[in-house]
């Protein structure tokens, strides 16, 4: 292990960092998968060897280059090389296909797009590449409709350091985030933002540790979770395709993972397995596992042995903004923590003021130095400049700061109601009624009001546990029962699975555009009566 110091700017440049743990530990173990296991010398000769292929098809500072690929050595291989030689690396979704697919191609801009075998019959059905120069296939390929380069040649071209060196605040990554409404966004990060996050990341890494991934690389976690932090500390990376439930602790042992990242629904997957024995007989010392309610977490851990699973809060834009510590990570679902020490933070009202302790305000962001958070949109200033308002980068979040110094959650900024004169967060209601022990998921929202455009009616749509026989009547006498009368929705629906994004968040707008339907319980229609006692 040897860890990489960040303290120069000059010096938080990704093609540096290998170069440097090349130097130093050269035969230490890196990268591994199944089957495969390179140090971080073999992985910076091969890097070197994409890069120089790359600058050949044209690839340089400025110039982007997509992948469409699962999680591998490969992908960390060829995303490092982009960024030795200047450029910008893209991960497209290996879910899109069609207009998807399209869409997303075009929104990349790429000089040059890789693509996995198994991914490269969609792109027969595409009209055109969307201005792509060069295609490059990973794997045996037989050709298609567009003209193909085949990856493994690039491992033959000189091994030989490439002419351009990356600047610290040069464009390196984009990921494009899944959002809850609109067009997803290319949140554009340089090379010194995606290192410093490290330091959100690094809590308890030691000599010898293993970092596990199995999210997609697509999504940001698999980077900041393991990739950039065993680049940084100098530890080895483990790399899965795909997460398995039924595998996921057999592979921890393989790898004699240490460290791993989950998820949404991945993790509580885990936790609704059937008990075993030997549960805890396992390598696994942290487990950020995002999110998890404190209350599994208190049992999670002992059943599975794990040390340390704390909690955070963090953006694709700012990454972690508020972290656990010993002193507040066991208080409630809501507590984010408290700010890390490299942002400044603050909680504005809609007119970017200040509000008072105890008050919701929206989580605004701001680096104390340059070269913590991310550059903008990708080719979207208007977005960014919609983001950033006074001074400061405005995530969407909600959150209270109380007199113990500890923020804690209040909502999504969009998540929060108008009813009958009060504010009512949708966070609190679904707390409420997911404590219901026949609830398995919920999701609360607003319905515009048929009387007050400026408010909403409160809706609440529920995932019922298998079996079990609830009704709408049930959840509303519930949360009479156990929360001011107001926190009884005018609404209730059920359905088998609420949708959600691929980082597990609740994909709202589409349970709002559904709106009330024929299957809808009315309270107003009903001969249900709120108790106010």
């Amino acid at each position: 292990m040897k860890p990489y110091d960040l303290s120069n700017p000059q010096e938080r440049v990704i093609g540096k960092v290998l170069a440097w743990q090349a130097q130093v530990q050269g035969d230490a173990s890196w990268l591994v998968e199944d089957g495969r296991e390179l140090s971080f010398g073999e992985a910076d000769d091969l890097v070197n060897r994409y890069a120089n292929s790359l600058a050949e098809l044209g690839v340089g500072p400025g110039r982007v280059a997509a992948m469409i690929m699962e999680p591998s050595i490969e992908v960390v291989l060829i995303s490092f090389a982009v960024a030795r030689i200047g450029g910008i690396f893209m991960t497209v979704s290996t879910d899109f296909s069609g207009r998807f697919l399209d869409d997303a191609i075009a929104a990349c801009e790429a000089h040059v797009l890789i693509v996995d075998a198994a991914f490269a019959p969609r792109l027969d059905k595409l009209d055109e590449l969307r201005g792509v120069q060069s295609l490059v296939v990973s794997g045996e390929w037989a050709g298609g409709k567009f003209p193909a380069l085949p990856l493994s040649g690039f491992c033959q071209a000189a091994a030989d350091a490439p002419a351009h060196e990356a600047k610290w605040l040069d464009p390196v990554q984009v990921w494009w985030s899944s959002g809850t409404t609109g067009k997803p966004k290319g949140v554009m990060h340089s090379h010194s933002s995606v290192l410093m996050q490290v330091l959100s990341h690094d809590r308890g890494i030691q000599a010898g540790d293993t970092l596990y991934s199995c999210t997609p690389v697509y999504l940001g976690s698999s980077w900041t979770g393991s990739i950039y932090p065993s680049l940084v500390m100098g530890v080895r990376a483990a790399i899965d395709p795909k997460f398995s439930v039924s595998r996921f602790w057999d592979r921890i042992k393989s790898f004699n993972a240490t460290h791993a990242f989950t998820l949404g629904a991945m993790h509580m997957h885990l936790w609704n397995s059937p008990e075993k024995p030997d549960d805890a007989d396992n390598t696994l010392r942290r487990f950020a596992a995002m999110p998890m309610a404190p209350e599994i977490i208190r049992q999670f851990k002992p059943r599975f042995g794990i040390e340390d699973m704390r909690q955070g809060y963090g953006t694709s834009e700012t990454f972690r903004v508020f972290d656990e510590t010993e002193e507040s990570g066991d208080r409630s679902g809501a507590v984010l923590g408290y700010p890390v020490p490299h942002l400044e933070i603050a909680l504005l009202d809609d007119e970017d003021r200040p509000v008072d302790e105890g008050q919701a305000g929206e989580i605004c962001v701001r680096p104390r130095a340059p070269g913590y958070i991310f550059l903008g949109y990708f080719n979207d200033p208007a977005r960014t400049a919609e983001t950033w308002r006074s001074l400061w980068h405005h995530t969407g979040d909600m959150a209270m700061k109380g007199v113990d110094g500890l923020y804690r959650f209040a909502d999504r900024k969009k998540d929060y109601i108008r009813y009958k004169g009060r504010n009512m967060s949708m966070f609190e209601v679904e707390d409420v009624v997911i404590r219901h022990p026949l609830v398995k998921d919920v999701a609360a929202f607003g319905i515009e009001s048929s009387e007050l455009e400026s408010e909403s009616e409160l809706m609440v749509t529920v995932v019922a546990e298998p079996g079990a026989d609830l009704s709408a009547p049930d959840i509303a006498r519930f949360i009479n029962d156990e929360a001011p009368y107001y926190f009884v929705p005018r609404f209730i629906d059920f359905a088998v699975k609420l949708p959600r994004n691929d980082h597990g968040r609740l994909v709202k707008q589409d349970l709002r555009d559904a709106g009330v339907t024929s299957t809808t319980w009315d309270r107003e229609t009903s001969d249900f009566v709120i108790s106010r006692d």
